[in-house]
């Protein structure tokens, strides 16, 4: 009998080796979104996750993730972020939660995007026309939240993106909706939420367009066509987490959690953070069916002032074909 079973798992090793487990089922979309940078990891200590955190309530920047995890903060938190992105892009990002009353909470954040002034260059002059221009996305939101039991919460953020790109700008109205659940089994709870759901959105104005009329003998024909409308990155996440080891030294959490993009395919995130003695924080995480961005680092040291605690996360995420990014965040919380 074992030798059996020893041969079905080999059988199953050989025919899974050759196969793709997670078939690249949308792989097709890719590019055909706006507002690519609401994409990007906001917080050092969820990308050290590999940002599998929508069921995890860590900083004041949970509520990037999942606007459910507002209502699972007792007091006042803020997170600010600085990711150094490929290209010398750097990507500023800052966020507040508060507990208003009862079973109310409210929480403000925002990014910016931005680079230093591009040369503006031409064919026929490549090396500068002596004109600079500016490429710079940014976005506020509004996050509110209610805990209904002490088991149960949801949240939804109202956030207002632009994007411009020399002049040319694109603006658009964007819903995030998350709830948070813990299941009452230990420490396991269970999260779903829908980020960056809205209308589709394309530049202001018009460009120059040339075209060829054939019935007036070949005579080329200037005229203005307005830009192509888009979708934005809408992405759906569901996940769990579970403190598996959960004492007054260490704490070791495991999330898994799946990522449903409407330009891209489907990945697969597991993440883990151990925590000792409250003050040293490790992490890891990894991205099934992700080429470019897989595997992740990051570590934190928790600072209490009194008062306040202070927070200090480093997460550095590997990039296959561009330069590697890393991400720094400062918390308070009192």
């Amino acid at each position: 009998m074992k030798s059996k079973i020893s041969i079905f798992l080999l059988l199953t090793l050989t025919i899974a080796s050759g196969q793709n487990l997670f078939p690249i089922l949308g792989g097709q979309r890719v590019g055909t979104s706006v507002f690519t940078f609401l994409k990007i990891g906001v917080s050092a200590r969820a990308a050290g996750m590999s940002e599998a955190v929508v069921a995890l309530n860590q900083d004041a920047a949970s509520i990037y993730y999942n606007p459910g995890s507002v209502a699972q903060f007792s007091g006042t938190e803020i997170s600010a972020s600085r990711i150094q992105w490929p290209a010398d892009i750097n990507y500023d990002f800052i966020s507040f939660t508060h507990h208003l009353f009862q079973r109310h909470y409210i929480g403000l954040s925002a990014g910016i995007l931005h680079m230093e002034p591009m040369p503006e260059t031409t064919v026929y002059m490549p090396h500068g026309t002596g004109n600079y221009f500016i490429f710079q996305n940014r976005f506020v939101g509004l996050t509110y939240g209610a805990r209904m039991t002490d088991r149960f919460s949801f949240g939804v953020t109202f956030k207002h993106v632009q994007e411009n790109l020399a002049g040319s700008k694109m603006n658009g109205m964007l819903i995030d909706m998350g709830t948070f659940y813990w299941t009452g089994f230990r420490t396991l709870r269970f999260s779903a939420a829908l980020s960056n759901f809205g209308s589709q959105a394309r530049p202001d104005g018009y460009f120059s367009k040339q075209y060829i009329d054939h019935s007036s003998g070949e005579e080329a024909i200037n005229d203005s066509a307005s830009f192509t409308q888009f979708s934005p990155p809408t992405v759906f996440r569901v996940g769990s987490a579970m403190n598996i080891i959960d004492n007054e030294f260490q704490v070791m959490t495991v999330a898994l959690q799946l990522n449903h993009p409407v330009d891209n395919s489907e990945s697969i995130v597991l993440g883990t953070e151990y925590i000792l003695l409250k003050t040293l924080s490790l992490r890891a995480g990894y991205k099934f069916n992700r080429v470019e961005e897989d595997f992740s680092l990051g570590a934190g040291l928790y600072i209490p002032l009194g008062g306040l605690k202070l927070r200090v996360d480093y997460a550095y995420t590997n990039f296959t074909y561009l330069t590697d990014p890393s991400r720094l965040t400062i918390g308070l919380s009192f």
